[in-house]
């Protein structure tokens, strides 16, 4: 496996946080890994092309119980086809049934997936050419059920879908954008009601009163944000936009001319200290034509400032060097309970892939008990109240400048604010910071 790492060492005053981020590959399929491997377990699938556009991973049923999955949604010149692969490996199961699905501009095209493991598969329809239909799996291998057909009309939907909650207790929903101005670009979504004891699908959308700014383009996404928010992006539109549980602007919703401008809508992370943290495929435009592009970045925005203090932090490598003519593309996550994040990637043209990412800081002021103290005197760092396996010391610059394995540390020559990470048994219990005298 290669190791990408993004050291990120910044002043206490700019963000309060230090960390080392690291990108493990954990499989890859593109034409990079493959040009620098020679291995056929990375070779891009033949599959792979401009018409491969939407992914989903999560747990779904099958035959033998609950399995970890990745899908593919293509329509290549392979057919219509939702790709299942093993998502340990990356490697090709098997294709879904899709008995029954038709009708539509092309019939399938997202795809997104229960919290609950139901696969939900849009088609895309558009000028008059039949009602936007959702095709819903309870088990990789069933049958598809129609959930929902909506008589769009003239308005095209289904290029992308967004799927949150659970089908189980009724609280899944299905976000999709309009793409066109006929819609003003209203974020819509369909909400679930009970039928007996059964929960389905509304047939007819709802609509949030959102203020966004799109760009006259068929790939508008809405995705889940912190707090209860969400992030917007549109193709052919620069800049993403975040909006607050209750659908107005977020602070600072001006793009950082630091970020490239071409790239999906960022995916949530989590929220560390007072950052969050966010993931999105870049695929390069203007300025950044010239950088390596077709990859995944990791940006940190400044809770307190909004997007416009967005920064990268980590990156993968290219997948490719064809740029997607349609911006299609995506990113899924997986947080683990040790803190880890697995991203899962497809771009395109170029390959797919699935990464580790470590490092991720803690809060400054971020602690496991209340019963520790750390008392200064001149020249003397004491911690009162844990059995201490090390203590470190980091500057402002996010250097390591003293390791001790002991509970007082001689600090001379040490004056001003610094960073201390205290561990009881190897494992961090308190992170502060500290006026050593």
């Amino acid at each position: 496996m290669k190791k990408i790492t993004t050291i990120v060492a910044v002043l206490f005053a700019a963000t309060n946080l230090f960390s080392q981020v690291t990108f493990t590959r954990m499989w890859e399929r593109s034409d990079s890994a493959f040009t620098e491997t020679s291995l056929v377990a990375n070779q891009k699938p033949s599959y792979l092309d401009a018409n491969t556009r939407g992914i989903a991973y999560g747990n779904i049923n099958s035959n033998t119980g609950m399995v970890e999955r990745f899908f593919l949604v293509s329509r290549s010149g392979e057919g219509n086809v939702v790709r299942v692969l093993d998502a340990a490996t990356g490697t090709s199961i098997k294709s879904m049934d899709n008995t029954g699905i038709a009708g539509g501009g092309f019939p399938i095209s997202d795809i997104g997936i229960t919290e609950d493991g139901v696969l939900l598969v849009s088609n895309c329809t558009h000028s008059s050419s039949g009602p936007f239909k959702i095709y819903k799996y309870t088990s990789e291998d069933a049958q598809p059920i129609e959930a929902i057909s909506f008589p769009s009309g003239a308005i095209r939907y289904g290029d992308k879908i967004t799927v949150t909650g659970r089908y189980s207790d009724g609280t899944a929903r299905i976000y999709t954008i309009g793409g066109t101005i006929l819609t003003n670009y209203k974020v819509q979504y369909f909400g679930m009601e009970q039928l007996a004891t059964n929960w389905q699908f509304k047939q007819t959308p709802s609509e949030l009163n959102t203020n966004i700014t799109a760009a006259v383009s068929n790939f508008h996404q809405f995705t889940p944000g912190p707090d209860g928010g969400f992030y917007f992006r549109s193709v052919g539109l620069n800049d993403f936009q975040q909006f607050k549980a209750d659908l107005t602007a977020n602070i600072g919703n001006t793009h950082p001319t630091s970020i490239a401008q071409g790239g999906t809508t960022p995916v949530f992370i989590k929220t560390v200290g007072g950052f969050d943290y966010a993931c999105y495929l870049r695929y390069g435009s203007g300025a950044f034509s010239k950088l390596a592009n077709n990859l995944v970045e990791v940006v940190k925005i400044d809770r307190s400032i909004g997007i416009s203090s967005a920064i990268v932090v980590a990156s993968t490598p290219s997948l490719g060097k064809t740029a997607p003519g349609n911006g299609a593309g995506h990113v899924a996550v997986k947080l683990l309970p040790n803190g880890d994040v697995d991203i899962f990637v497809l771009s395109s043209i170029n390959g797919i892939a699935r990464y580790k990412l470590t490092g991720f800081t803690t809060g400054v002021e971020n602690t496991k008990t209340d019963n520790i103290r750390l008392i200064t005197t001149k020249n003397q760092l004491t911690v009162e109240g844990v059995a201490v396996s090390s203590v470190e010391i980091f500057n402002s610059l996010g250097q390591k400048v003293k390791s001790e394995n002991r509970n007082i540390i001689n600090t001379a020559g040490l004056q001003g604010i610094y960073l201390v990470n205290i561990k009881e048994a190897g494992i961090t219990v308190k992170t502060v910071k500290v006026l050593l005298k």
